[in-house]
């Protein structure tokens, strides 16, 4: 008896003591200071009045606030935990001329900063963001379709579209213009080729010989397009768009493909119309086996083919694209042409990327799967600061739509921050409709 009550008070001490005891780490809430500056252009002047928002990357929790008249601002109790810093001021031109002293091109001058995938712990809670400014075009991205429709009970990717808004007061030509789709590393892996956020690093591919820093003053072709026209054939009144589509046809209804066979929808509702489009790309006299569903509509004037990437305008359906509108009076095949840094064996087989300067760029809009899962940043930060997502992912039939910032008459102004983030919202897509 004695023993069995020895036994009892041994085990009850033991439980009471690892009740005691908690072994788990504790990860304490960091206060968190960020500095934001202008870039050398403005001789790092200190930024106040900035709108500056920290984002945990899995929990979603947003912290955000203005910087003080120092360019500081201090978020407290932050966990700790994997953070998007954005940073953001817009100036009117009369603010823009009293800060720089010189006028504006445009009404607005936006700029933004932004640091990804940032570790927010008690050994790292000060940063220092870096604002430059972005340029307000007169054309915009208006739509993304990019999502594609259900693979069963819709389109597939076969309907999918781009949309430009003419966000000026002036007629605006599409003649001559470009599209191109960035190629990019969808991965976040480090290696020899890549920057320390894990996209290629270009100063390693084989030959590069540009002018200036290939990796942020350029961007390079994933697939590259150009409108036709022969200078003002196709115009875009203030406040209209065009519609770029992959295959210009009613996808709600069935259609003979290119084989014979018939192509149909189980539900029309998850598709869209795109039998009025504008353009469409066309590839089935540029590649061996072209896609049953690439249908040339004889009454949309299709794109010219330069540089395509598969077997017709096929964007990623998970939503990580980087899309850019660019002008240039230059041939584009004398443009210089590179590897990706991975390729260091250039043979006859080696796909060579079209390097297109920044300079150029009218628009360009980025996107990613979503907030929580992120492909490294495509796009310089003075072209899109930000991204957009659509909340249901791929096959889900939304599109990035560009929100509307004003409205005069019937004459709608679209909201262009040169941060996606901010701009556009995944919605359900709708040729030539609006996102509110």
């Amino acid at each position: 008896m004695k023993n069995t009550i020895l036994k009892v008070l041994f085990v009850g001490m033991v439980a009471f003591s690892c009740s005691e005891r908690d072994d788990t780490p504790r990860v304490e809430p960091t206060d968190v200071t960020i500095q934001v500056t202008y870039n050398d252009d403005f001789d790092q002047k200190s930024a106040s009045g900035t709108n500056v928002v920290i984002r945990n990357t899995t929990s979603q929790q947003t912290f955000e606030g203005q910087t003080s008249s120092d360019g500081s601002i201090l978020f407290e109790a932050v966990p700790s935990g994997i953070y998007d810093i954005t940073a953001s001021i817009t100036m009117d031109s009369d603010e823009f001329f009293a800060f720089a002293g010189y006028l504006s091109e445009g009404d607005e001058v936006v700029f933004n900063a932004n640091q990804t995938g940032v570790p927010i712990n008690s050994g790292a809670s000060s940063f220092t963001l870096e604002l430059v400014s972005g340029r307000l075009g007169n054309l915009v991205f208006k739509q993304i379709y990019i999502a594609g429709s259900d693979r069963v009970d819709g389109a597939q990717f076969r309907d999918q579209f781009i949309e430009i808004h003419n966000n000026s007061t002036e007629v605006q030509y599409m003649d001559g213009l470009y599209i191109m789709g960035v190629v990019s590393k969808l991965n976040n892996s480090i290696t020899e080729f890549t920057q320390a956020d894990g996209q290629w690093d270009w100063t390693k591919s084989v030959g590069m010989n540009a002018t200036g820093d290939p990796n942020n003053d350029y961007v390079y072709s994933k697939w590259l397009y150009q409108f036709p026209g022969s200078g003002n054939q196709y115009p875009v009144e203030p406040g209209k768009s065009i519609i770029l589509a992959s295959t210009a046809i009613n996808h709600k209804t069935p259609f003979e493909g290119n084989d014979g066979n018939t192509v149909s929808v189980n539900n029309p509702e998850l598709t869209v119309d795109l039998s009025n489009a504008d353009f469409e790309v066309y590839l089935g006299n540029d590649v061996d086996r072209p896609l049953p569903s690439d249908v040339d509509n004889t009454s949309v004037p299709n794109m010219i083919n330069h540089f395509w990437q598969g077997t017709d305008l096929i964007m990623d359906n998970r939503g990580r694209e980087a899309i850019v509108l660019f002008a240039t009076e230059d041939d584009i095949s004398t443009f210089p042409r590179y590897a990706t840094p991975n390729s260091q064996n250039i043979t006859n087989n080696t796909v060579m990327r079209y390097q297109i300067p920044k300079s150029l760029i009218i628009d360009g809009v980025e996107g990613q799967e979503s907030p929580t899962n992120q492909v490294p940043k495509m796009l310089p930060t003075d072209i899109d600061a930000g991204f957009f997502y659509v909340p249901g992912g791929a096959w889900s039939s939304e599109a990035g739509i560009r929100m509307t910032a004003n409205t005069f008459g019937d004459r709608k102004v679209l909201k262009d921050s040169n941060n996606s983030e901010n701009d556009l919202i995944g919605k359900k897509a709708n040729p030539r409709g609006y996102a509110d």
